[in-house]
């Protein structure tokens, strides 16, 4: 517990906000409807892939029409972070609103080396599986609002995914290249154009107090756009918030995806991104179909402080090995549970640094720094 207050006074210390209007009396001009915001906050982690990791996450916050009062901000931002066991990740996106929130629009392109180390027990004999994922990927997404809160859209997503066998002893190097082999793993590329269904009744997206968010994005990886493999990938996502007293409130999250047709490896659904999961070694589990679900208790304690507690289970399932391989990846029950403090950055757009601390089965835990909530 000393170390995670050090982290997280560490974390308070490195995040500093700056805007381009002069501080008002309440000292809140961040998010504010005139001010354009520029923000500085550091990154740390420590989960089981990526090990104790440091970087640093800049955001610039802004109205493409100033005129335009119903609009959240836009926002761009640029990640990066370095990890003890040399893994690495850097990122610079957008995420676009405009013409009074009727266009939404999204763009997030960047690199990632995560070097894996995975134990599993195959039968009763614990194995370790240890490879490196190097990706570079590219993801666009348009969406209209077509009535009320619905919205449709389209989106492009691409990644290139290479393998390596350098990070462990010789016997398991050997043993991940024959692992691969054996399973026809290989370097790929997968490409695929999509669509976007969602309805979006929340009242703000980056701190929603009340409402419902809903979205289905069926993919369709084609070797016309240069993929290597023919197959459709269906995510879908979830998302209910309603008050329950003074400054708190109960979020509910469902999630995951299902996939059909030649799925490569690197196109299974992965159990730990994205948030669902928090606790997991991202990775670990892998499958063409997944379930998440999680409910989270937010609340406001005193001034700009805040906590959450949350819980949640998934499953992952339809991998494509042997049966005892099968038993490894796949599981029925993976619950998580976990909570977390909170910073208020901006009383007015109520946006948050965030830290999380997250465990899980089979000794999987995990503490996360992050800006904005989880869902």
């Amino acid at each position: 517990m000393k170390n995670l207050n050090r982290l997280f006074s560490l974390f308070l210390l490195f995040s500093t906000p700056f805007s381009t209007k002069a501080i008002t009396n309440d000292q809140d001009t961040i998010f504010s409807e005139a001010s354009r915001t520029f923000v500085v906050a550091p990154l740390i982690i420590n989960n089981p892939a990526m090990k104790t990791g440091f970087g640093a996450l800049s955001m610039y916050f802004f109205r493409i029409n100033q005129d335009d009062d119903t609009s959240p901000p836009s926002v761009v931002s640029l990640m990066g972070l370095y990890s003890t066991n040399s893994s690495y990740f850097f990122a610079p996106s957008a995420r676009l609103f405009w013409n009074e929130d009727k266009n939404r629009a999204t763009v997030t392109s960047g690199t990632l080396r995560v070097n894996n180390d995975f134990e599993y027990d195959l039968d009763d004999d614990p194995v370790n599986l240890v490879f490196s994922e190097l990706r570079y990927f590219l993801v666009c997404e348009y969406s209209r609002k077509i009535i009320g809160d619905f919205y449709a859209g389209i989106l492009y997503s691409g990644i290139k995914t290479n393998y390596r066998f350098d990070q462990g002893t010789i016997e398991e190097n050997n043993f991940a290249r024959n692992f691969f082999q054996q399973n026809d793993i290989d370097d790929n590329f997968i490409s695929s154009f999509g669509f976007n269904l969602s309805y979006d009744s929340r009242n703000y997206p980056y701190y929603p107090t009340k409402g419902i968010s809903a979205s289905i994005r069926p993919k369709f990886f084609t070797e016309w756009l240069g993929s290597n493999n023919n197959y459709t990938d269906t995510d879908y996502d979830f998302r209910l918030y309603f008050p329950t007293g003074n400054n708190q409130l109960i979020a509910v999250n469902v999630a995951g995806g299902f996939a059909t047709g030649d799925v490569p490896f690197d196109g299974y659904q992965t159990y730990g991104v994205r948030n669902k999961l928090r606790g997991y070694q991202a990775g670990k589990y892998k499958g063409k179909h997944m379930i998440a679900g999680q409910v989270e208790y937010r609340t406001q304690l005193y001034k700009r402080w805040g906590a959450v507690a949350f819980a949640g289970s998934g499953r992952i399932w339809g991998h494509d090995t042997n049966e005892e391989e099968q038993e490894a990846f796949e599981r029925n029950c993976l619950p998580s549970a976990g909570a977390g403090i909170r910073f208020l950055l901006s009383k007015k757009k109520h946006i948050n640094l965030r830290l999380d601390y997250a465990w899980g089965v089979d000794g999987n835990q995990g503490i996360y720094f992050g800006v904005m909530e989880a869902f």
